[in-house]
Formats: C-alpha cells, sequence, structure tokens
C-alpha cells in the first residue's frame, strides 16, 4: 500500500477555500480552525488495513467544540467538481470504511492540537477503483441571538485508489464535430471522452486533421476547466463523461476531412480514432461518413 500526504488541496477545494477567506476578510474575522494534511494520497489493495494521521488545530485562545462529517466530489461534463454532502445516514459508500480513534464531535483546548488516527478497511469486493472522502471539522459555534452565526470549516481530502486486475481501462470517444465562430473564422472542434472503468485518471488528447491526406493543423484537446486552469491535460473522474474541446486558429476552406484522434489516458495509450467529415461552406462540419478505431495501436503503458 502506499499513502501519500499534501498540503495542496483539490482545485474545486480550492475555490471554496477562496471563497470563504474572501468572506472571511470581508467581514474580517481569522479562521479558528485547522486540518492537516489537507490532502491523503492512498493506493491499497483489497483487504488492505491502512493508518492515516489527522491533526486539528484550534487557532482560537478559548476552547471550541468541534463536529465531523463526511462528503465527497462529483465531476460535471466540463470537468468542474462539485461537492455532495452525506446528510443522510443512509447513504453507503467509501466513508463506511473509516473508522477514527475519536468521537464525531470533541472539544479542544485553545492553542493546543488534537492527533487523530484513522483506518479504512478495503473490503474484499467491489472496492476497486477510485474513490474521494472529504472528512471536514466544523467548529459548532453556539448560536447568536441577533446578526449571522457563522460556522468555520475545515477539511481533509482523502483520494482512495484500490487497486484490481490489470484490464485496459475501457473509454469511448464520441460525438465528434468541427464548429466554426462567424465573428473570428476560427473553428473549434468537440467532442466527448467516455471514462468507463472505475479509475480517475489523467487525459492528454490531441486531434491531427488532414485535408486531402495533407496535415493542417495538431490541436490539443482539453475540458473547459483545463482551459480555465490552463493545464496541460483534464482529469476525468470513475464512470464519467468529459467534454474536450480545441481552437483551430485558422478557417477550414470546404472540402472532406481526416480527422485523427490521438493520446493516453492513465498512461495507457489510446487506441487511435479516425473519422472522416465534411466541412461547408459555412465552416460547420455537415457529413460524417466513417468512423474507426485502430485496432493495432499498442494497449501498453507509455515508457516514454
Amino acid at each position: 500500500m502506499k499513502i501519500i500526504k499534501s498540503n495542496k488541496v483539490a482545485y474545486s477545494y480550492s475555490l471554496l477555500i477562496a471563497f470563504w477567506a474572501t468572506l472571511l476578510i470581508a467581514l474580517p474575522i481569522n479562521t479558528h480552525a485547522s486540518v492537516s494534511p489537507t490532502r491523503i494520497k492512498i493506493e491499497a489493495k483489497p483487504r488492505d488495513k491502512v493508518t492515516f494521521n489527522l491533526v486539528v488545530k484550534n487557532k482560537k485562545t478559548t476552547p471550541r467544540d468541534y463536529k465531523i462529517s463526511y462528503s465527497y466530489y462529483i465531476q460535471d461534463i466540463n470537468g468542474f467538481q462539485k461537492e455532495v454532502k452525506l446528510d443522510d445516514q443512509a447513504n453507503e459508500g467509501p466513508w463506511d470504511w473509516i473508522k477514527l480513534d475519536s468521537s464525531e464531535t470533541f472539544k479542544i483546548n485553545g492553542k493546543e492540537d488534537l492527533p487523530i488516527e484513522g483506518i479504512i478497511r478495503i473490503p474484499s469486493r467491489k472496492s476497486h477503483g477510485f474513490h474521494n472522502i472529504l472528512i471536514t471539522v466544523t467548529e459548532m459555534t453556539p448560536r447568536k441571538k441577533t446578526g449571522v452565526t457563522l460556522n468555520y470549516a475545515t477539511a481533509s481530502l482523502i483520494e482512495l485508489t484500490v487497486t484490481g486486475s490489470k484490464k485496459r481501462p475501457k473509454n469511448a470517444i464520441l460525438n465528434p464535430e468541427i464548429k466554426m465562430d462567424e465573428e473570428s473564422g476560427t473553428s473549434m472542434v468537440h467532442l466527448d471522452f467516455d471514462n468507463q472503468s472505475p479509475y480517475k485518471g489523467r487525459l492528454f488528447m490531441e486531434m491531427h486533421l488532414r485535408l486531402n491526406k495533407r496535415l493542417i493543423a495538431k490541436i490539443p484537446l482539453l475540458n473547459e476547466q483545463s482551459h480555465r486552469s490552463e493545464m496541460i491535460y483534464t482529469s476525468v473522474f470513475p464512470n464519467n463523461l468529459v467534454h474536450v474541446t480545441g481552437k483551430i486558429d485558422k478557417k477550414l476552406q470546404p472540402g472532406d476531412y481526416q480527422m485523427r484522434i490521438v493520446g493516453k489516458f492513465n498512461d495507457v495509450r489510446l487506441r487511435s480514432f479516425n473519422h472522416q467529415l465534411s466541412i461547408d461552406e459555412s465552416g460547420q462540419s455537415v457529413v460524417e461518413d466513417k468512423t474507426t478505431e485502430n485496432p493495432s495501436d499498442s494497449s501498453q503503458k507509455d515508457t516514454g
């Protein structure tokens, strides 16, 4: 098993912290507690028992009461992550595999730390794949009779990958098309990548566009979240479909084009995807003739 601790927070969680930081600066109030590390990466096998450690710090000079809760993240078609809170205790998931040596509610004296040890017991069945669990520590602030009562929260994100059989990741490339922006005269390639595996992975994808067998463009393809973050890859959650795009910095003349999609996902080379399409006078793709996958491409992990 492998455990990696990090104080770097996931992108969507960073946005959450930035929002609260802005609110607190505007109010202006300092945060009352912290949890470290903010991120723990764990790689394990079914039936493993993994131990991890957290430290909750009360930054105030007076005792404070805290409560632990769990949530997790999902990903939308554009790559952005959304937190799902577990308000219903009946919801089953990997958070049920966690046992802490602390109760769900506890008190910490002023300027003191509370170490918490956790154990994750990986089930033997139906556990393989990627799981994320957000452990949130919320201050139980007494409700004020007037005004606004703020409950301060801090969290640690566990990213758990349970390895299974060594199978080629299943995925599909869907709905390829090219659209032109009439104002700028530039074109955009659009398609969907469907991760049909239980694992999260990094997607590196590029489109090679040819006209009459002549290469005219190589276009990196990314989802909206990666475009905005200026990343060179797209992060794709398990069993999730994401929409990716790429900009073609030239006006495409009418004709029959050949599109070839290459890349790798989770360090495994994708089977090349070949697609024929026609561009009309408006710059839009209007005819989809043939889509093929090249079965001779390597399915081995990329060693380069």
